[in-house]
């Protein structure tokens, strides 16, 4: 089942993904690069007003996913409606604060054109409501994740979340400008809140109104209070840089930095969704006792988890001069191709975080997660600040790569053998070790490619295919376990009859 929720999740957003990156030079080509520049900047200071979220929702799945598997259902609605109340509030405090606060974030902070302030300012009004929409959206959608069913949550991801990105660009190659561009954003998702709704009467869970008591509101609060330094951390490093380059550089230099993060984040996002099905599956072995299936499916977790976001970081790496210079233009790759070798790097020693901090917060230790987290934040944006007032964007990449690397391993080396149930020496030599090893080795045989086959789309195919196979082969002839193989096997004789 964990596999198969897994490639559910990871389907929720594969295909949104691919078609929000497809449609980014439409995106610039119909909005403009100061135009792209002005939506990045929305998108971050909307997503900071989630500063008024206590990240209760982390705690709602956990809380859920427990009640759920000891089929307590008096606990279970008692839970959904704290948090379906709460997010109701949330999402109309930050709106209204928005709201009132749209024209002083634009006219003090932020240097726009003046052939774009009015545009702007309307389009961050607008976006309030989608703030206030948002929360209501994304709290709903853990529900069906909380029990596990995936695969509904994933088909309503992935139907609107191509909606969302192919009506952004119709609407700006329109004419539509910015403003139109977020208006179409949030009609979408006010679409796919009434569509969440539906779903969770169509799964027969049981929601009927319960007024939750202090012992659901003690646990979640409890809960929701260290996992919300998590979520001020997730805050600061998603949108703090982007703030900071776009009033320090400007909304143009923002674009040339947003598009290679952009690439390589929607990238190891995808990665990041296999590995965060564990988070319900953690919480359940941990409600019922078993510590042994835990301490495997952490191993094996990593090892994957590690894997993938290798080979999905090796491979950007590898053919991203090209895929810049076809996707949005040569005059990007000059600037964005050393922020996208250096946010990689940042992103792939980020990623060795992931899953211990599910375990970790699966097993009710969200203090531990949230404060190197929230302190990973804090260092890290005077380190951007300070990097993007030395050396503008590049700076502002090489500043995340350090932070990451400071925190990162100071996080590794704490957790493991105390909250983290497997030793730090277990976890590179069985997990660690095999997927970096294995990894590297297939991306240096396809590394002399990047030299020798011809520039254009025709080699940036092969290279990409190369690297693809051999990574694909050395993961099956190496890195596949007896057990993993056994399963395989399995699935090959059910897929293909013929096959021996």
């Amino acid at each position: 089942m964990l596999l198969r929720n897994s490639l559910w999740h990871l389907s929720g957003s594969a295909v949104p993904a691919l078609v929000a990156l497809a449609t980014v030079p439409l995106l610039i080509r119909g909005v403009g690069l100061e135009g792209f520049g002005i939506i990045t900047l929305i998108t971050s200071v909307v997503g900071y007003f989630g500063i008024v979220d206590l990240n209760l929702s982390t705690g709602s799945i956990r809380y859920l996913s427990q009640f759920h598997a000891n089929s307590e259902d008096e606990s279970f609605r008692e839970t959904f409606w704290f948090g379906l109340m709460f997010y109701i509030g949330i999402g109309l405090l930050g709106g209204v604060l928005l709201m009132a606060l749209a024209a002083t974030l634009l006219n003090q902070f932020f240097e726009i054109s003046t052939a774009l302030h009015d545009d702007a300012l309307r389009a961050l009004r607008i976006a309030a409501l989608g703030f206030a929409l948002t929360q209501l959206q994304n709290y709903l959608l853990v529900v069906p994740q909380a029990i596990q069913r995936y695969d509904r949550s994933a088909q309503g991801e992935a139907f609107f979340g191509v909606l969302v990105n192919v009506l952004s660009a119709t609407v700006a190659m329109a004419g539509g400008g910015i403003e139109g561009v977020i208006a179409a954003r949030v009609i979408v998702s006010a679409i796919n809140t009434l569509w969440l709704v539906w779903l969770l009467r169509h799964l027969c869970i049981p929601l009927q109104p319960r007024w939750p008591g202090p012992a659901i509101r003690q646990a979640l609060t409890s809960f929701s209070v260290y996992a919300y330094l998590s979520r001020l951390a997730s805050l600061l490093h998603q949108h703090a840089d982007k703030l900071i380059i776009g009033a320090l550089a400007g909304p143009v230099a923002l674009a040339f930095y947003a598009v290679p993060n952009q690439l390589a984040s929607r990238v190891l996002g995808l990665t990041y969704r296999l590995g965060s099905v564990i988070y319900p599956r953690v919480s359940a072995l941990a409600a019922t006792g078993q510590r042994e299936p835990l301490r495997l499916l952490y191993l094996d977790a990593t090892r994957w988890l590690t894997y993938l976001n290798l080979a999905a970081l090796g491979l950007i790496a590898l053919t991203g001069e090209e895929f810049l210079r076809r996707w949005v233009g040569p005059a990007f790759v000059e600037e964005a191709y050393p922020v996208l070798l250096l946010v990689t790097l940042g992103l792939l020693l980020d990623s060795l975080t992931t899953i211990p901090s599910l375990v970790n917060d699966g097993l009710g230790h969200p203090r531990l997660t949230g404060g190197f987290a929230l302190a990973r934040g804090l260092i890290g944006v005077p380190l951007v600040y300070l990097g993007t007032q030395l050396a503008g964007i590049i700076g502002a990449a090489s500043a995340h790569l350090l932070a990451s690397v400071l925190m990162g391993t100071l996080f590794l080396v704490y957790v493991h053998g105390r909250s983290v149930p497997v030793t730090l020496a277990d976890t590179w030599r069985l997990a660690w070790l095999p997927a970096l090893g294995v990894g590297i080795a297939a991306l240096l045989l396809v590394l002399p490619l990047r030299w020798l086959l011809p520039p254009g789309v025709p080699g940036l195919l092969m290279l990409a295919g190369a690297a693809s196979l051999a990574l694909l082969g050395f993961a099956l002839t190496l890195l596949v376990n007896d057990s993993e193989r056994a399963t395989l096997h399995s699935a090959a004789r059910r897929l293909l009859p013929g096959a021996c």
